[in-house]
């Protein structure tokens, strides 16, 4: 399993690493926990970010 840095993680989701700590403290992401370190699994950070898209409404074609 490949683990991503936080560094990593936010060039992958085009994030800040500030946004992406946030995110962790939040619990808003997913993320490993190794002693002190926060580590990403990248297939689990892409089906999360799969999750965060809205698809628009059908229906409201003008």
């Amino acid at each position: 399993m490949e683990l991503l840095t936080v560094q990593e993680a936010a060039t992958l989701l085009n994030l800040k690493e500030g946004r992406v700590r946030t995110a962790v403290f939040r619990k808003e992401i997913p993320y490993i926990k190794i002693g002190a370190l926060v580590r990403f699994s990248r297939p689990d950070l892409i089906k999360w970010l799969e999750r965060q898209t809205i698809l628009p409404r059908r229906g409201l074609e003008c």
